[in-house]
């Protein structure tokens, strides 16, 4: 059984530590961008790639014919892949909350 803290461990940590990493390198190679620049480049890459991985798997999972899909695994797949976006969303809002702080306590404009 998967409890809260396994999934903050699994999704919310990976996606804090690549969105601080990608923010702080941004921002100390001297680039001018603006805080929301910053902050939502930060906190796009490790959620988008995981978004993409769902979207493949529920297009493959629609796109295959019934009789190749045996008792429920392909409604299985697109449950899964369902769940998955909601996971990268809500990567995507920690790695946007990390990001912002390490923005807002540089002082970036």
């Amino acid at each position: 059984m998967t409890t809260a803290s396994d999934l903050l461990w699994l999704v919310g940590f990976p996606a804090i530590f690549a969105a601080v990493l990608s923010v702080v390198s941004v921002a100390v190679r001297g680039r001018r961008w603006s805080r929301r620049r910053l902050i939502l480049t930060a906190s796009m890459p490790l959620p988008s790639l995981g978004a993409l991985v769902c979207v493949a798997v529920f297009a493959r999972a629609v796109l295959t014919p019934a009789e190749r899909c045996g008792v429920d695994a392909c409604g299985m797949a697109m449950m899964f892949a369902t769940s998955g976006l909601a996971y990268a969303a809500g990567a995507f809002l920690l790695g946007a909350a990390a990001a912002a702080g390490i923005v807002y306590s540089l002082g970036r404009q």
